[in-house]
């Protein structure tokens, strides 16, 4: 018997399951396939970013995320001769989430997987190994396997591979992976339980011969050591060897280990990010080194730019042509984050000590100028999203156009009739076009607001008293806010007086005034489809 969804997800890790609550948020019917009998017991990624718990939030995630995590987190990055050579600080970010928060994948797969199925359209069905499908111009039909040996036929108008290095969704669309860059680094990871070290600091220790890494967990700690070439995996999962290693920092015997692995790092990306009906996202689509935490993360970014384009196509009317601009958005915004990834490695795999020293003299320079300081205690050497594709109208009029548009808006606290709150809550998963200080809603922002579907927010200064007008219907439900931080200043400053179209992923697709917005966002408008 053949059962029929819109989106079948090959894969229960966080990418599909992040994928799985978007898309059962907006009433998307998801079939979710995983060959395991049921969620991973493995704590594998241990990071979320700012962006991907914004993503959360925004998904009603939020609150069980932050019971769970550790957060802030802050970095050490120490020289073999023990001077500090970088820090980075532990903050709320302009998305009013914290840099960096540690996860137990574990648990926080459990939130991901209730919250899919609390949105009432998503199936998750375990034991069930993708052995193939096929396309045609109604969909896409998926085989899989049970342990019984029985076989079950599903139907999907979409299937989208989330199912991770050794990807089958991948393998069977025939797509390569490509080596971005030279990497072949291994680590020996060990996940502990109740460490006695419960800040939320991480340290980076590099040495001429090996580094080590001690990373915070909300139940425990992560600690890593790096191989040398010569070295097998064998030799560093043995008890006597890592009896020694540990020797300097802890007293082996007495670790409650959860998990002890060898794992190699590569930099690698799928050649296209879908074909046809198929697409793939998270691990199936790219491998990054751990350096800058960006694998999981990006595998979430993924997730939101697919999420809602799905969507709109299946729910909104959007032309399928919608779905090609997933691969013209990431694909290239994934290669740099694995470039930067990659740098970030082999800084730190430096064992020469000629080349160690220079290395340590040139950051420890760098940390004595206030601007190079500050760029690296605030990561803004990970690579943030600047899109380009038809989605994003660019205008030529004004130069602050690149501040923002193709960009993530920022999400400050604002002060609304309800209290504060941040600017997500108000938006919601779905469109919105903000006023950045406009004294009134023209009749043409209301009309093409409906066509989208999308909530009208007018945001003033702090010090401002709202008092926005609409133009011909005061009934339209427009949201009028004051912003409390300073998260939103610079566009305060540059766009003042106009309208911006932010998409669901919270990327601003076009800004102007009222006649440059209606006439650039008429383009986009056509493109994701009108209700």
């Amino acid at each position: 018997m053949t059962q029929t969804y819109d989106v079948v997800v090959v894969g229960t890790g966080p990418s599909g399951l992040t994928l799985a609550n978007i898309l059962g948020r907006l009433a998307v019917r998801v079939l979710v396939l995983e060959k395991d009998p049921a969620l991973s017991p493995l704590p594998k990624a241990l990071n979320i970013d700012d962006e991907f718990f914004r993503l959360l939030s925004t998904l009603g995630l939020g609150k069980a995320v932050a019971e769970h995590a550790k957060y802030p987190i802050s970095y050490d990055y120490v020289s073999p001769l023990g001077l500090t050579l970088a820090h980075v600080d532990g903050r709320l970010t302009e998305h009013n989430f914290p840099n960096r928060a540690a996860i137990f994948q574990p648990r926080f797969e459990e939130i991901l997987y209730e919250g899919a199925l609390a949105t009432g359209y998503v199936d998750v069905r375990f034991g069930s190994e993708v052995t193939g499908f096929t396309q045609d111009g109604d969909g896409v039909h998926v085989t899989s396997t049970h342990a019984d040996g029985s076989v079950t036929h599903d139907t999907g108008r979409f299937l989208v591979g989330a199912d991770g290095a050794h990807s089958v969704c991948r393998k069977q669309l025939g797509i390569p992976l490509d080596e971005v860059d030279g990497f072949n680094i291994r680590h020996v990871v060990i996940d502990v339980l109740d460490d006695i070290d419960d800040s939320p600091l991480a340290l980076t220790r590099m040495g001429w011969r090996r580094n080590f890494f001690s990373m915070p967990a909300p139940n425990g700690r992560r600690f890593e050591f790096s191989l040398r070439p010569e070295e097998t995996a064998d030799q560093l999962l043995d008890d006597t060897t890592l009896r020694k290693l540990f020797k300097p920092y802890r007293d082996y015997d007495s670790l409650k280990i959860i998990r002890k692995v060898v794992h190699t790092f590569r930099s690698l990306l799928a050649a296209r990010l879908g074909k046809g009906r198929a697409f793939l996202i998270g691990d199936a689509a790219h491998l990054m080194p751990v350096f800058g935490s960006q694998g999981m993360n990006s595998g979430a970014r993924d997730a939101g730019n697919l999420g809602w384009k799905l969507a709109r196509v299946i729910r909104g009317g959007a032309p399928p042509a919608l779905l090609d601009t997933y691969h013209d958005e990431r694909w290239e915004a994934v290669r740099r984050t694995i470039r930067m990834a990659t740098v970030n490695g082999k800084l730190q795999a430096v064992h020469s000590p000629v080349v160690s020293l220079l290395r340590d003299l040139f950051f420890g320079l760098l940390r004595l100028v206030p601007p190079a300081r500050r760029y690296i205690a605030n990561m803004k050497y990970v690579p943030k999203p600047f899109l380009r594709s038809r989605l994003i109208e660019q205008g030529a009029e004004t130069g602050a156009d690149h501040e923002v548009v193709g960009r993530l808006l920022p999400n400050p606290t604002i002060r609304t009739q309800d209290g504060e709150r941040k600017l997500d809550d108000v938006i919601g998963l779905r469109f919105a076009i903000v006023g950045v200080d406009t004294s009134q809603v023209p009749p043409d922002i209301l009309s093409f607001a409906r066509t989208l579907d999308a909530r009208v927010v007018s945001v003033s200064p702090r010090e401002a008293t709202p008092s926005v007008k609409n133009a011909s219907e005061p009934d339209a439900g427009v949201v009028t806010v004051n912003v409390v931080d300073d998260r939103l200043d610079a566009i305060l400053a540059g766009y003042h007086g106009q309208w911006l179209l932010v998409r669901p992923d919270r990327i601003v697709s076009t800004a102007g005034t009222t006649e440059q917005f209606t006439s650039r966002a008429g383009t986009i408008a056509a493109a994701v489809g009108t209700t």
